[in-house]
């Protein structure tokens, strides 16, 4: 085969071969969705595409699916994560983090479960006793059985880019069982029921057509039935004021705990999780406090949960606070006073 010929069969390779990225660097992107895979979460995702014991490449898309939403800042029991949803997933990270070890997913099977109002509280009452072809972790009291058992311990996240998958790797991905099998309405939303085990990350049903076991659009379920707006995350050692203000509009910030700093710089995070430093030095009043910064946000400022920084210069410390922008109402441009106490220093 001469060179021409070779280079076209490598390129019609690359352009047929279905479900397959469409670059080969950041972000991902697909032919079938309009979503893409965020440039900070396409390590994760890559890393994760070839399956530890076939060695089988497309399985990033059977456990987590397609994006189905931006990469934005949310919050998780309080905590800021910047966070993307996937049809089965919902990837997180620290807000901040640069290194792709640090992405865990959500708890989507519990969170859902809680939507539905059927969480469990854990541990129940283990079963006396156990089959033979089942586990009981008896950190939640219930059992992996089958063929359940089966697919649970056959999958798992790469975590270090070794084959096979242990108990921390399967863990990482699916979670522990937190209910028993039983006959649930069928993922694919028809009227059919199919036997189904929930995890905390996930839940794993034998599916209609294959019957076969598959993992669940949980991640689309969880994200659709959210509360809107989101709760912001819980502020760290700043007071911001207003809370919720209008793209274009001004807010004023204070940060505290700096007794050991000559100053501060202030960073704030967009909703998409990108930062810009906004002020390489603040001075500090007494107390370790700093002074009031007044930050006007953008006019045409992506709508979300935003955050503003603190850091000091001298001891690296960092204190946070968050507010939401919107895009609707007239924005204020006049900085306000901050009317509240300031929290205590953590």
């Amino acid at each position: 085969m001469n060179s021409r010929l070779l280079i076209l069969a490598v390129l019609l390779c690359i352009f047929l071969a279905p479900s397959t990225p469409m670059h080969a660097a950041e972000p991902l992107c697909f032919e079938e969705v309009a979503e893409c895979v965020d440039a900070r979460f396409a390590d994760f995702w890559q890393r994760n595409d070839h399956h530890a014991i076939s060695g089988k490449s497309g399985n990033a898309l059977r456990i987590f699916g397609y994006p189905i939403g931006p990469a934005r800042i949310e919050a998780v029991d309080g905590a800021a994560v910047l966070a993307q949803p996937f049809e089965r997933v919902i990837m997180q990270q620290p807000l901040g983090n640069t290194n792709p070890a640090n992405i865990t997913l959500q708890m989507t099977g519990w969170e859902r479960l809680t939507q539905l109002n059927r969480a469990p509280t854990l541990p129940v009452r283990p079963p006396k006793s156990v089959p033979s072809d089942c586990r009981l972790f008896a950190e939640t009291g219930f059992t992996l059985c089958g063929e359940f058992r089966n697919f649970w311990e056959s999958n798992g996240l790469n975590l270090d880019n070794k084959r096979g998958y242990t108990d921390a790797k399967r863990i990482a991905l699916f979670g522990l069982p937190i209910s028993d099998v039983n006959r649930e309405p069928a993922a694919d939303g028809s009227d059919k029921h199919y036997l189904t085990q929930w995890f905390e990350r996930a839940r794993l049903q034998i599916d209609g057509v294959t019957q076969q076991i598959i993992v669940t659009p949980l991640g689309r379920e969880v994200t659709s039935n959210r509360a809107n707006p989101p709760p912001l995350p819980r502020n760290i050692g700043v007071m911001v004021n207003p809370a919720t203000l209008a793209a274009g509009g001004a807010l004023t910030a204070r940060g505290s705990g700096y007794s050991h700093d000559r100053w501060v710089s202030v960073t704030v995070f967009r909703a998409d999780g990108s930062s810009v430093l906004v002020a390489e030095q603040v001075n500090l009043t007494s107390g370790g406090f700093t002074e009031t910064y007044c930050y006007l946000t953008p006019a045409d400022a992506l709508p979300g949960i935003w955050a503003i920084a603190f850091d000091g210069v001298d001891s690296g410390r960092r204190t946070i606070g968050f507010f939401r922008v919107i895009t609707t109402g007239e924005p204020n441009r006049a900085c306000p006073d901050i009317i509240a106490p300031l929290p205590r220093s953590r």
